[in-house]
């Protein structure tokens, strides 16, 4: 009868590390899965604040282009305030009368830069958007 207990003891424990040593691998395997989880999670982590950081540094410099823009935009408008103002204090028709060549060159080489000030900027604005 010792000898049948002792074989059962022995079944038992042989049993029991069994089912021990599926218990521990199937934890092995469970923490090597989160560790995956856990650095892919990390990956997209990173990803994300990079993400951000590109973000932030691309409306800086957007802030930064609107702000040069709307400066130069008030300069303008100062100016074009200047050319309204000579409009209105001179009579064109009575000075171009006698000079009318004069007059007109004039006009075209002032209103040739106004136009080419406004297509620069305008090509530095489209330039920001890319």
């Amino acid at each position: 009868m010792g000898l049948k207990i002792a074989l059962f003891v022995i079944l038992l424990a042989c049993a029991g590390g069994g089912a021990g040593y599926i218990y521990v691998q199937n934890l092995q395997n469970e923490i090597e899965g989160q560790r995956r989880v856990i650095a892919a999670q990390e990956l997209a982590d990173q990803q994300q604040k990079q993400a951000i950081a590109s973000l932030q540094q691309n409306l800086e410099t957007q802030t930064n282009a609107l702000r040069v823009q709307t400066q130069r935009s008030q300069e303008i408008e100062v100016e074009m305030n200047r050319y309204l103002d000579i409009f209105r204090r001179h009579n064109l028709t009575k000075l171009a009368s006698p000079r009318p060549g004069q007059i007109e060159l004039r006009f075209n080489t002032n209103t040739k830069e106004v136009f080419d000030a406004l297509e620069a900027d305008s090509a530095a604005l489209d330039r920001l958007d890319d």
